[in-house]
């Protein structure tokens, strides 16, 4: 039987691994080990999950500065019975153990996603090279549903660089329970770090991150997962897509950003082509007070 690792890591999307039966796996932060966890709190080799004859595995420590746990309990080696929360530092990791069926029907849906994002991308293309003239409205329109989808979220915006500041050219809502006066409340930390980083910004579970927590609008809206990729045309900020959902699911791994960094890709190349950020530098960063009138300025359409 085979077993799968799926390692929370804070501030980032989860990162999955399985394990084949009899195979060993060496957890930690350095960039030897067979599951990288990329966080502080990890030692550089952490823990080792090693089989044992019935086909299970034991956890065993390696002497880690803040320790590995099973189900909340601090353990120097511990022999899994079953599905467990395992916990090295503070990163959470979900182990499942999988039977044939499990890891066939996890392989089907990961080639339908990869379908999926084949026909979203053909579409884009499509979409971006208009027989009239330059792409419009429907790239922006498509590029935001091909992430909202693929993300499995409930809906989403685009924001980009137009005549020397930022606008909303594009927002989606699938799920009616989000009603219009709901606006994207979360969506201003996430997206001004990603703007600021250059680099993709996401949660699962966001409830266990402080500073998206700690903020009155995401526990009003009850987020459970959002994200946020930058739009760049090389050094130069084109703008942001954005996504989010409020109901449990499936987390974003780091298998699903490599997808949706192909969209904002896409998206940034055709938004280049037609000119929608001009020569100057991107435009400050909307202060916070100024987001529930740049939201409104596009209302959210139900589909």
């Amino acid at each position: 039987m085979q077993a799968r690792l799926i390692a929370y890591v804070p501030e980032g999307a989860a990162v999955p691994c399985v394990l084949a039966p009899g195979t060993s796996l060496r957890i930690g932060r350095g960039d030897d080990n067979d599951l990288r966890i990329p966080h502080a709190s990890v030692s550089r080799r952490h823990a080792e999950l090693r089989p044992l004859r019935d086909g299970g595995w034991r956890l065993v420590d390696l002497d880690s500065k803040n320790g590995s746990f099973v189900n909340g309990a601090r353990v120097a080696q511990e022999r899994l019975a079953g599905n467990a929360w395992l916990r090295f530092g503070d990163v959470h990791c979900e182990y499942s153990l999988l039977d044939d069926e499990a890891v066939e029907a996890q392989a089907r849906r990961w080639l339908e996603r990869r379908s999926q994002a084949t026909a979203f991308t053909a579409r884009i293309d499509a979409l971006g090279q208009p027989p009239g003239g330059a792409p419009g409205q429907a790239l922006l329109d498509h590029s935001l549903r091909a992430v909202v989808e693929l993300a499995q979220c409930s809906r989403g915006f685009v924001l980009v660089v137009d005549g020397g500041r930022y606008r909303v050219a594009a927002s989606l809502v699938l799920d009616p329970a989000f009603g219009p006066g709901q606006a994207f409340e979360g969506s201003h930390g996430a997206v001004m770090r990603a703007l600021n980083t250059r680099a993709p910004v996401v949660f699962n579970d966001i409830g266990q991150e402080a500073w998206l927590a700690d903020r009155a609008s995401v526990a009003r809206a009850g987020l459970r997962t959002l994200v946020a990729l930058p739009l760049l045309d090389g050094p130069r900020l084109l703008g942001a897509i954005y996504a989010d959902r409020r109901e449990a699911g499936a987390p974003l791994t780091t298998l699903d950003v490599e997808l949706l960094q192909a969209f904002a890709e896409r998206c940034a190349l055709w938004l280049a082509a037609r000119r929608e950020a001009d020569g100057r530098p991107a435009p400050p960063l909307p202060d916070i007070e100024d987001w529930p009138a740049l939201l409104a300025a596009r209302g959210a359409t139900t589909r």
